[in-house]
């Protein structure tokens, strides 16, 4: 099941936030973590043939303990580089600051690990691990503000989103409610945005036929449904509401354009009952499994907090997306670069 999550996680990104085939796409985000820290970056990725390269500027500010290990594991900061070639199947990260680099294989996910998350699936749903959280109601909601203004020379409109779940511990007696509300400005397909957006989508298949994926086979909408799934893996509460997501993508068929903008926020609320003990397991394992617990830890933090902060928000912005002819010295690493690993 984790390794599935992760998978649908990482699908999620591509589609979401890559660019491909002579196409120039620059972006801007930022994802903050209440009483946990806050994470930046400005991305720049050019896209010709088969090949993709990425440079990004992250910058990490830790709070805390959590902070400081989320800093030094997961999120570092610097200035990075990535290279994709999908005709030699490698991916090239570069250490801009250290002038290094790495060399992996773009890795296919095995029948195997399909079947053993196919399985995970089965006992989750037959009840073997049955959830003491009673979902008293779910409510997934897409509306057309009707509100337009130019964003980066992008005309756009906005359409607001709002997840709310309440639910109740059947064992402890507690209850809450979490809600994720996002704002979405997207823009109109015009000659231009079509153009890049198709190129996109075909440098998209190209990677997922690497990854052993039919991405034909994962039903997406224009923003995509994965980022609600990395929400559900997050709370434990929301986690119940898996199923409906494909009612969620439905209801994301509304959206129309390519998203300028995707601004969310998440609260986490509970009243009442017995505090259970937090489970610190997930912070060993990686840094995938680490950046979960912290996760968790944030949004268990905000619980505890009778305010309107969210514990999670995250931000996007589309910066430019147009169509050029790029040169092919952008996808080699740099003469000076020295090898590692």
């Amino acid at each position: 099941m984790k390794k599935r999550t992760i998978l649908l996680f990482a699908v999620g990104l591509i589609l979401t936030g890559q660019v491909f085939a002579d196409v120039v796409k620059k972006t801007k985000s930022e994802v903050n973590f209440t009483k946990f820290g806050k994470f930046t970056s400005v991305q720049s990725t050019k896209i010709i043939e088969v090949k993709k390269a990425t440079d990004s500027d992250n910058n990490f500010k830790g709070k805390g303990i959590m902070g400081k290990l989320a800093g030094r594991f997961a999120l570092k900061s610097g200035q990075t580089g990535e290279i994709i070639d999908l005709t030699e199947s490698l991916i090239y990260n570069l250490d801009h600051k250290k002038k290094e680099y790495r060399v992996n294989p773009i890795q296919s996910y095995s029948d195997e690990e399909y079947e053993g998350a196919e399985e995970a699936d089965v006992e989750e749903e037959s009840g073997e691990n049955e959830s003491d959280v009673r979902i008293i109601r779910s409510e997934f909601k897409v509306d057309d503000t009707g509100e337009k203004k130019t964003i980066n020379q992008f005309p756009s409109q906005k359409y607001d989103i709002s997840w709310v779940v309440d639910w109740e511990n059947v064992r402890t007696g507690q209850t809450g409610t979490n809600r994720l509300l996002t704002t979405v400005w997207t823009t109109p397909f015009t000659e231009n945005v079509k153009e890049c957006y198709e190129q996109e989508m075909s440098f998209s298949r190209e990677h997922m036929k690497k990854l052993g994926v039919d991405m034909d086979a994962i039903k997406q909408d224009i923003l995509g449904t994965n980022w609600l799934a990395m929400f559900t893996q997050m709370s434990d509460e929301a986690g119940n509401t898996r199923q409906d997501i494909p009612a969620f993508a439905k209801e994301m068929q509304k959206i129309e354009g390519y998203p300028v903008i995707i601004d969310g926020k998440y609260y986490a609320t509970k009243q009442g009952g017995e505090e259970e003990e937090g489970n610190d397991e997930e912070e060993g394992g990686g840094a995938k499994k680490m950046l979960g617990g912290f996760a968790k830890k944030a949004l268990k933090k905000s619980k505890k907090q009778d305010n309107n902060e969210p514990a999670f928000s995250y931000y996007t912005e589309l910066i430019e997306f147009r169509s050029v002819n790029v040169g092919a010295e952008v996808f080699q690493v740099p003469s000076n670069y020295k090898k590692k690993g």
